[in-house]
């Protein structure tokens, strides 16, 4: 796991504006989504399923704008028998909106719903805090993704190999 995710605000802010102006119309424009339910202050999700993922929307209330999404994908490597279950998450959402609990409460439900979340092989530092917090309260592994599986490691933060590429987080409801 390395943390050398780096993406500025401002292109997060400009990612999202792009994303909302492409969804502004059409079979896949944002308000045309299904709901999530989902209660959240002034915030609303909306859901859309691609191939083998999932991505859920989140829209200021108030303002209509896109402040964010994630995305949950299949997991490629590891058990073939976890696929219907085991997410790979990542996650970006506007500066304004970082801090509000949205992406906490949004992996707590779908880990609540039965799935599992593996993290990416690159986080950013506050993705990492997000996942400590997360697992204080959820099941928390240090995982090592094979071709084939998903094996517990006992390690910590401080050992070498836990800064390999395949080395992950995995959160699951207790």
């Amino acid at each position: 796991m390395r943390f050398d995710v780096r993406v500025s605000n401002e292109e997060i802010e400009h990612e999202l504006a792009n994303l909302q102006a492409r969804m502004a119309s059409g079979r896949h424009a944002l308000v045309n989504l299904p709901r999530m339910d989902m209660p959240f202050p002034d915030i609303e999700f909306r859901v859309r399923k691609i191939a083998r993922e999932q991505r859920v929307y989140a829209i200021d209330t108030g303002t209509g704008l896109l402040v964010g999404y994630s995305v949950f994908d299949i997991l490629p490597e590891g058990s073939r028998r976890l696929h219907g279950t085991v997410r790979s998450v990542h996650s970006r959402y506007a500066a304004a909106y970082q801090g509000r609990g949205i992406a906490t409460a949004l992996y707590t439900k779908v880990l609540s719903d039965g799935f599992v979340l593996v993290s990416g092989a690159r986080q950013s530092r506050a993705a990492y805090a997000l996942w400590k917090s997360l697992g204080r309260r959820m099941r928390f592994d240090v995982v090592k993704v094979t071709p084939n599986t998903i094996e517990p490691l006992r390690i910590s933060e401080r050992d070498v190999r836990f800064h390999d590429l395949d080395v992950r987080l995995q959160l699951y409801a207790p």
